[in-house]
């Protein structure tokens, strides 16, 4: 089955790691308390409620990838990425207070893809090494490192494609670039 991705441009690739660009976009998130990996099955339940009719509309919308997570205060936030037919004007209101509508605005990104578990364990390590490997050239986050998983948990973890996501301040004039 194939899924509607968020859109980037390649600026470039470095260590074990790329530099894309992503326009701005919009996202259903909720925030859900918990541990890393036993907070995800409440998230996809609020959001896939969302885009599956629990919304003003009862409008039944695409699932697309990838599903982000990242530490929030008291939790975990997680991101269901909105299909490209929609805008603020055209989208639905959910029906679940703990879900809201927001536009994250474009930015720059260091990414390094992992196969296998997107569990707590595997993206820690992932994480780390790609925040290691950042250091080394010279590339300062600019924001909190999120997972993003684009296949679900039926596909075998050899299959599975993971992703960890680093904001940054990126000046394509820079000699790192």
């Amino acid at each position: 089955m194939s899924y509607e991705s968020l859109d980037y441009r390649l600026e470039g690739r470095h260590r074990g790691y790329e530099i894309r660009r992503y326009d701005s976009h919009l996202v259903a998130e909720t925030v859900v308390a918990g541990t890393f990996d036993g907070s995800g099955n409440e998230a996809f339940r609020r959001l896939a409620g969302y885009i599956f009719g629990n919304n003003s509309a009862s409008l039944k919308m695409a699932m697309t990838v990838p599903v982000m997570r990242t530490a929030a205060e008291g939790g975990h936030e997680y991101r269901f990425v909105i299909g490209r037919a929609f805008t603020e004007g055209t989208l639905p209101d959910p029906q679940d207070a703990r879900v809201t509508i927001r536009r994250i605005p474009a930015g720059v990104f260091a990414v390094t893809r992992y196969r296998g578990s997107p569990g707590e364990h595997r993206y820690r390590r992932e994480k780390l090494s790609l925040l290691d490997r950042l250091a080394i050239d010279g590339i300062v986050p600019a924001g909190p490192p999120f997972a993003a998983v684009y296949n679900g948990p039926f596909t075998p973890p050899p299959l599975r494609r993971n992703e960890v996501l680093v904001p940054i301040a990126w000046d394509e004039a820079d000699p790192a670039a």
